[in-house]
């Protein structure tokens, strides 16, 4: 019999997930602002201007491509590109992360690929070709058809792009990132890899490969930010917002993961 009351904590939790992504978004906060600006503008004149204002000062600064540089600097520039030219520095295994195909409408395979993806599986495929250590591949049914498993996709990139089968490992499991680096716990456990993620993403994994005590070499890739610090102006920007909004996702997911960590320890 299934317990009502995990269910419900479980939708609870559900809910609670989509509240704080709703309100990551530097344009939502912006409109909810505005919104509860309007509704009180008549009744409290002052605290309806204050939420117009905070709605107008929230749009500006999160809009400004320099303030999501700031915000990204320090998840994707800490991080250096490793050197790999030493032939004893050759891994075990290459593992890369994944990021999203597209499984909606009636596009070219390539067009399936999201930037991010295509970025992770060219650096892999690239040291693959240096190292000759074979590609680990995590993800599992979390696309739009949930038929349709991300390993098996990115496999068959792989083969497209002349990778032997007998060089290509898959998992098929992984909705999240803690998700798949268990599910390639069984090769990288006591070996040596090299891991390929976006720039964003290589702190959680660098957590995660010593909670786990796990070797690992990390390669970021898909940078947001120029690591550039020197201050600008610039016209409000959508793309700003959109890297404003990931930065905000990245640090809570840190926050989260570290709570979670100082919990079961």
């Amino acid at each position: 019999m299934i317990d009502e009351s995990l269910f419900l904590q479980g939708s609870n939790m559900e809910l609670l997930k989509h509240i704080v992504l709703f309100f990551i978004s530097p344009l939502n906060l912006a409109i909810s602002f505005f919104a509860i600006g309007m509704l009180l503008s008549r009744r409290k004149p002052y605290f309806g201007k204050t939420f117009k204002l905070m709605s107008l000062a929230t749009f500006f600064l999160f809009s400004q491509p320099y303030v999501s540089d700031l915000l990204l600097y320090p998840l994707e520039h800490k991080h250096h590109y490793p050197n790999t030219q030493s032939d004893g520095d050759k891994p075990d295994y290459i593992l890369v992360l994944a990021c999203y195909y597209s499984t909606f409408g009636n596009v070219p395979d390539t067009s399936r690929w999201t930037e991010c993806s295509l970025q992770r599986n060219i650096e892999a495929l690239k040291l693959h070709r240096k190292s000759g250590a074979p590609i680990l591949i995590t993800g599992g049914n979390f696309l739009h058809d949930s038929n349709v498993n991300y390993s098996e996709k990115a496999r068959e990139f792989f083969e497209e792009l002349g990778v032997s089968k007998d060089k290509i490992i898959i998992t098929k499991l992984g909705t999240d990132t803690k998700e798949e680096v268990l599910s390639a716990l069984p090769y990288i456990a006591g070996a040596k890899t090299w891991v390929v993620s976006s720039a964003t993403h290589i702190y959680r994994l660098e957590n995660l490969f010593s909670f786990y005590n796990c070797v690992g070499e990390f390669f970021p890739v898909n940078h947001h930010s120029k690591g550039l610090l020197t201050p600008y102006l610039a016209f409000p920007s959508a793309s700003a917002l959109l890297k404003s909004e990931l930065a905000f996702y990245e640090y809570l997911a840190l926050m989260k993961q570290k709570l979670i960590s100082n919990t079961v320890n």
